[in-house]
């Protein structure tokens, strides 16, 4: 019996081994079986040492930013944080303003390969990148009125994602302490308070990790098993609950008055994770009139709304997920889609005229 379970264990071992360098080989070949890092950290954006240039900095109104003057091979930014783009000749000013978070910093891609990268090109017009991953909606608000104060933009265009409105619920999202909104009043005296601000912490502390992440993170076959089955919250991150769950659509449609006050027309853009067109179950039960709902309050609000649901349905059809998203981001490729697609709609609504030449 003491031979048979030497044998059982000694054999899943081996599996797990096995699977473990196939694993390494298959995400970044013979390289990944000598550089072992966390990869939950690394899909949190956390430096193995907690320290440099580009980690996030912790931001008392925000709860964290994007670094200014960070230089890396895949991300670099400038002194006020805005990820830079590829620099072109003659651009014109006043600048269009970007902002929200991974989808518009274009996680996943390097710099000149962001979706305010390629809109740059097309408009011949500088894109300020003001994109922060892990962002919620009432965070990308919050920061769009910082930015906008600072550039004194021509066109903003706060951009979204389904789960950003989730996030808008939370006072720690991403491991990572926040300010959030609580809804307060009824009828036409409903609003909402800002709360937890100045957020806890201060410059320098770590951002803590759930214990499964501290221990397993290392681990390219239990990363891909967490990604596969959709563990996230307890595997690279931790949530606290702010306010009843179900109230970030209230929130969002509070805070849309805010963006109006800003000085230049404001596009609300809805954008998409890979895993929306896998055809989850809750897509059109849940996450699409979620939007919706989003969208609409910001066009009461007398923003613009613009739904990128429909308008990149075709081309994915036509081209297939792996050509424009990568884990679950837009590729550079899906990127360029979403530029081109949102200048069709900027020239639409008249908010921006065709460039000569382009």
């Amino acid at each position: 019996m003491a031979a048979r379970i030497v044998l059982i264990v000694g054999s899943v071992l081996f599996s797990l081994v096995a699977l473990e360098i196939g694993c390494r080989l298959l995400r970044a070949g013979p390289e990944a079986l000598v550089h072992w890092p966390n990869y939950a950290r690394e899909r949190m954006g956390i430096p193995e040492e907690d320290v440099g240039p580009c980690i996030y900095a912790y931001d008392a109104a925000l709860g964290w930013k994007a670094p200014g003057n960070c230089v890396s091979p895949p991300y670099n930014s400038d002194a006020d944080g805005f990820r830079r783009a590829p620099a072109t000749s003659a651009l014109a000013l006043p600048p269009i303003l970007a902002s929200g978070a991974s989808f518009t910093k274009g996680d996943e891609v390097p710099d000149g390969a962001a979706w305010p990268a390629y809109l740059q090109e097309l408009t011949g017009r500088k894109v300020l990148n003001g994109g922060v991953s892990g962002y919620s909606f009432d965070q990308t608000v919050l920061s769009t009125e910082r930015f906008a104060r600072l550039v004194k933009p021509l066109v903003i265009v706060v951009s979204f994602t389904p789960d950003d409105i989730r996030r808008s619920e939370l006072s720690v999202s991403w491991s990572r302490a926040k300010p959030y909104f609580a809804v307060t009043g009824e009828g036409v005296g409903r609003r909402v308070d800002l709360r937890n601000v100045p957020v806890p912490g201060q410059p320098g502390t770590p951002v803590p990790l759930p214990i499964a992440a501290r221990l397993l993170g290392w681990s390219a076959l239990a990363d891909e098993v967490a990604k596969r089955l959709g563990i996230f919250k307890g595997w690279y991150f931790d949530e606290v609950q702010a306010v009843p769950a179900g109230t970030g659509v209230a929130i969002a449609c509070l805070l849309m008055p805010k963006l109006t006050t800003l000085g230049a027309p404001v596009v609300v853009m809805a954008q998409y994770g890979r895993g929306y067109w896998r055809g989850y179950a809750d897509r059109e039960t849940m996450v699409a009139p979620t939007v919706r709902k989003v969208l609409g309050c910001a066009a009461d609000a007398g923003l613009v709304p613009f739904d990128l649901a429909e308008a990149m349905k075709p081309v994915i059809e036509a081209r297939g997920l792996d050509a424009l998203y990568r884990t679950d981001h837009h590729s550079a490729e899906g990127n360029r889609v979403v530029a081109d697609l949102l200048m069709v709609e900027l020239m639409r609504r008249g908010l921006l005229a065709p460039m000569a030449g382009r």
